[in-house]
């Protein structure tokens, strides 16, 4: 038997792994109909709140802002794979936007045949619960999503105080 290099065990695994928001949609839905919902966003706040684990093994920053959201895009790199693109704006120590054009999510919803609104929930609930898990006083609010129509994913990340007080950023 040959040996399969580190590098393609990842991609592999990351294609299984990004492929799970729009598996649990097909087969619970067809089988539980929208009530598996709430389910399965409790089973994505899960996976996002393993990610200190994974930040502390990797060194990764959680301030200022712009490097908790670098972070959390390495984290879902990781966890998903590279299909993941885009970048950071830096607004304020304590504000950033991450702009994504590519998402692996949506990817697999368009391989597969499926509705690409089913990854919605799923993404949202282990984004929050991944950043509150990699500070406590952030959260995130999405603004645009890819997978809901919009041309790119816009996700502003800012201490929660900022968040409760700025109808901008609640939007």
């Amino acid at each position: 038997m040959r040996e399969i290099s580190s590098d393609t065990r990842w991609h592999i695994a990351a294609r299984s792994a990004s492929s799970l928001p729009v598996l649990y949609a097909v087969v619970f839905r067809g089988r539980m109909g929208e009530e598996c919902d709430h389910l399965v966003e409790e089973v994505w706040c899960q996976v996002g709140g393993e990610v200190q684990e994974i930040a502390k093994g990797l060194n990764l920053p959680v301030t200022p802002a712009e490097r908790l959201a670098a972070s959390l895009l390495e984290i879902a790199r990781t966890l998903f794979g590279p299909e993941f693109r885009g970048e950071i704006l830096d607004l304020s120590p304590d504000r950033a936007v991450i702009l994504m054009n590519r998402c692996p999510f949506l990817i697999r919803t368009r391989e597969m045949g499926v509705n690409s609104s089913v990854v919605f929930n799923p993404c949202l609930a282990f984004c929050i619960s991944a950043t509150e898990t990699l500070h406590k006083d952030y959260s995130v609010r999405f603004i645009r999503a890819m997978c809901m129509g919009d041309r790119n994913c816009e996700i502003r990340m800012a201490r929660k105080d900022l968040l409760e007080k700025d109808t901008d950023l609640a939007a």
